[in-house]
C-alpha cells in the first residue's frame, strides 16, 4: 500500500508544487521583508550574523494553503485546520513584528486549536492500550487533552527552532513517517496532504539548512512556521490514530509519540525541569538537545544532521515495532525509558558536552 502512493506521479506533483511555491514565495519575499521590518537581528541570544528576513512562515503557509485548496477533497475537517493554521501565521507574523506577550499568544494557540479541533470533533478519545489492560478513553477529557496536545506540540516545534535548519528538518521526518502510517492506514488523501506538508518544509529548509553550498541561514521560519508546522502535525497525529482506518491497520498514539520524537521529549524533559527550579516551562535556556551537541564541538549544520537522523529513527522504533506486533504497553514502556535517558542528558547537559567532545575528538 506505501507503493500505491509513493511510487506514483500524484507523489511527485504533490511534493513539487507546494515546494516551489514556496521557494518562490520566499525570492518574492526576501526583498520586501526588509522594509515590512520582518527581520531577525542578532542581539543578546540570538548570535546569527546580520538582518535575516524572517518569512519563511508565510512562505510555507501560503502555498500549504494553496495546495491544499487546490487538491484536498476537505472532507474531514481540512477547512478547519486551514483556518487555525492562518490565525497561527498571522499570529506569528504579528509577534515577529511587534512582540505578543507570552499570555495573548497562549490564549491565541488555545482559539486555533480549538477551531482546528472542535467543529469536526478530531479529539483524542483514547490514547491505547499503554498499561496492558485494555485501550484507555477519555471520555469527557477528550477535548481537552486535545486542546493541551495540540498547543503543547505547537510549543514544542517553536522550542526546537533553535539553530539553522533544526525545527524543519524535525518536522520534515516525522512527517514522512506520519505519510507513510497514513497510507498504511489506506488513507491516501491525508497521505497525499502530508506530502504537500512534506514539500512546503522543504522548500524552506533549502534556503534555512546550513549546506556546503551554503554557510547560513537566508531566511528564518520564525513563529509563524514553527506554530503552523506544530499544529499541522497534531492534527494530523489525532486525525490517523483515531480514526479506524479503511485497510484495517489503525496505528495507535503511541505509536505517534514515537513519530512526534525529539520536539516532544525535548520539550518534555525541559519543562520538568524549568518547573522543578521554580522557573517558567517556557522560559529561556541553552539546555536544548542541540546546545548540548554544539557545545561538544559540532557544528551547526552536523548538529542539525544528527538531530534528524535521531528523530527518524525514534520514528522507524515506533512503526516498525508496531508493524512487528510489539504490544503498546511494551511501545510505551520503552519510551518512558527514552525520556528518562533523554532527561539524563539534560540535566547533566556539561557533563554529556564534555563526553561527546572527548569522543569527537578519538573518532
Amino acid at each position: 500500500m506505501v507503493a500505491s502512493v509513493f511510487s506514483t506521479s500524484k507523489f511527485l506533483g504533490h511534493f513539487l508544487a507546494p515546494a516551489l511555491a514556496t521557494v518562490a514565495s520566499i525570492l518574492i519575499m526576501l526583498r520586501p521583508a526588509l522594509h515590512w521590518g520582518l527581520v531577525d537581528r542578532p542581539g543578546g541570544r540570538k548570535q546569527h550574523k546580520g538582518d535575516i528576513p524572517v518569512i519563511g512562515g508565510i512562505a510555507m503557509g501560503v502555498s500549504y494553503l494553496a495546495a491544499m485548496l487546490w487538491w484536498s477533497p476537505m472532507a474531514h475537517g481540512q477547512l478547519y485546520l486551514l483556518t487555525g493554521l492562518m490565525m497561527l501565521v498571522a499570529l506569528g507574523v504579528l509577534d515577529d513584528l511587534r512582540d505578543v506577550s507570552a499570555k495573548k499568544k497562549l490564549l491565541w494557540q488555545c482559539v486555533a486549536a480549538l477551531v482546528m479541533v472542535v467543529p469536526s470533533a478530531s479529539y483524542l478519545y483514547h490514547v491505547g492500550d499503554l498499561v496492558g489492560l485494555g485501550r484507555m478513553e477519555l471520555g469527557f477529557l477528550a477535548l481537552p487533552f486535545t486542546a493541551v496536545a495540540v498547543v503543547g506540540l505547537i510549543n514544542a516545534v517553536n522550542m526546537s527552532d533553535g539553530i539553522d535548519g533544526s525545527a524543519g528538518g524535525l518536522v520534515a521526518t516525522s512527517v514522512l513517517w506520519l505519510a507513510v502510517l497514513a497510507t498504511l492506514a489506506g488513507r491516501n488523501a491525508l497521505a497525499l496532504e502530508l506530502v504537500m506538508l512534506f514539500g512546503v518544509t522543504i522548500g524552506f529548509l533549502l534556503f534555512n539548512l546550513r549546506t556546503p553550498l551554503r554557510r547560513k541561514a537566508a531566511v528564518f521560519m520564525g513563529d509563524a512556521g514553527s506554530m503552523m508546522l506544530g499544529a499541522s502535525l497534531a492534527w494530523f497525529a489525532v486525525n490517523i490514530s483515531q480514526t479506524p482506518a479503511p485497510s484495517g491497520l489503525t496505528p495507535p498514539p503511541i505509536v505517534m509519540l514515537w513519530v512526534l520524537g525529539l520536539p516532544v521529549l525535548d520539550t518534555m524533559v525541559l519543562i520538568c525541569r524549568r518547573i522543578r527550579q521554580g522557573r517558567s516551562p517556557f522560559s529561556a535556556g541553552r539546555d536544548h538537545m542541540h546546545h548540548i551537541w554544539t557545545h561538544a564541538g559540532f557544528s551547526i549544520a552536523q548538529t542539525t544532521v544528527i538531530l534528524m537522523a535521531g528523530n527518524a529513527s525514534l520514528g522507524a522504533i515506533g512503526v516498525l515495532g508496531w508493524l512487528a506486533g510489539v504490544p503498546e504497553f511494551a511501545l510505551f514502556v520503552a519510551y518512558v525509558g527514552v525520556f528518562f535517558l533523554h532527561r539524563s542528558l539534560a540535566n547533566h547537559a556539561w557533563l554529556a558536552s564534555k563526553w561527546l567532545r572527548l569522543h569527537k575528538q578519538e573518532a
